[in-house]
């Protein structure tokens, strides 16, 4: 068989989720093609049939990257962008991304970084003119971004009729990042039927690939509609830097935003958080306090805690 055709071969098994055929299939062309190595990078980036191994998917994108391979060119910049398989790099992320101008995905990537000012200074009006030359290719991110510059007021003046127009456009097109929103602002589209347990297990998925920034939407979310878990979740995220810095502050903030929805286990925490000083003054009050309300409810951690405070 040529090699073309098992190439071929390869990705429609590949796009059809049979990975142990892709797999084997690519293995045999790998040696060559660039394809071949884009695509055993994604199968190590995913832990698609073999096991997730961000070295090997490094190794693989660079032998993309080396053939000029379009796709394999922006996976290895999200690679030095999220640092897997390598020392975290913005500037060669920034680089690879700009190495593929006729790439919207490494177009998104541009415009996140001139959004939030990462390696290049932030400038939101160069972060808009990408979404806005994106969305006329109709994608729904950039579709949702514009709307939510429109809603905010950031960037663009605010104008909530333009916002809901084209946070509208985009959840037609298909953004989750719009329904999401959506259910944010208490608005639920009829058509998400999403359950918080679901929303919360895609916040979790996206974690696991170390997709932060996809990530906490999913969680602030389920967090909004009384899933405690979610709560947990992004309090963990923030007091102990997973994927994000350290934000002992941040953490602080999530569990006292939720504090209302009387759950023994974000009281206790927040008695820590008070007894430890962490993002707050620290105050044996205050902690007790807390303490109190979840030893109420039963937890027992806020019982022994509040023993060691008050002395009884």
């Amino acid at each position: 068989m040529k090699n073309q055709e098992l190439l071929s071969q390869a990705i429609t098994a590949y796009e059809s989720k049979s990975y142990k055929v892709a797999f084997s299939s690519f293995k045999k062309l790998v040696k060559d093609n660039a394809a071949a190595a884009y695509y055993l990078g994604l199968m190590y980036y995913h832990g698609y049939f073999i096991d997730n191994d961000d070295s090997m998917a490094f190794k693989y994108f660079k032998q993309a990257w080396e053939g000029l391979y379009k796709e394999g060119i922006f996976m290895l910049g999200r690679l030095y962008e999220e640092g897997r398989g390598t020392e975290k790099d913005l500037e060669q992320a920034f680089k690879l991304y700009q190495a593929v101008p006729n790439s919207d995905q490494a177009k998104l990537r541009l415009a996140n970084f001139y959004e939030y000012g990462k390696f290049v200074n932030k400038n939101l009006p160069e972060a808009i003119k990408i979404y806005n030359e994106l969305q006329k290719n109709n994608n729904p991110y950039a579709m949702y971004k514009i709307g939510y510059f429109y809603l905010k007021g950031e960037g663009l003046k605010q104008d909530l009729n333009n916002a809901y127009k084209w946070l509208n456009k985009a959840l037609l097109a298909g953004s989750i990042e719009a329904m999401n929103h959506f259910r944010l602002l208490d608005t639920k589209s009829k058509s998400d039927i999403r359950t918080k347990e679901e929303i919360f297990k895609a916040g979790l998925a996206l974690l696991e690939k170390r997709q932060i920034e996809d990530a906490l939407p999913y969680f602030e979310v389920a967090a909004k509609e009384k899933h405690l878990e979610s709560v947990l979740k992004l309090y963990e995220i923030y007091q102990k830097g997973l994927v994000v810095a350290q934000d002992y502050n941040r953490a602080y903030e999530i569990l006292f935003k939720y504090q209302s929805y009387n759950k023994a286990e974000i009281y206790y925490l927040l008695g820590y958080i008070f007894e430890n000083g962490q993002g707050v003054d620290s105050s044996f009050i205050k902690a007790a306090n807390y303490y109190e309300l979840a030893a109420k409810l039963n937890h027992d951690k806020a019982t022994q805690a509040l023993m060691e405070i008050r002395g009884y």
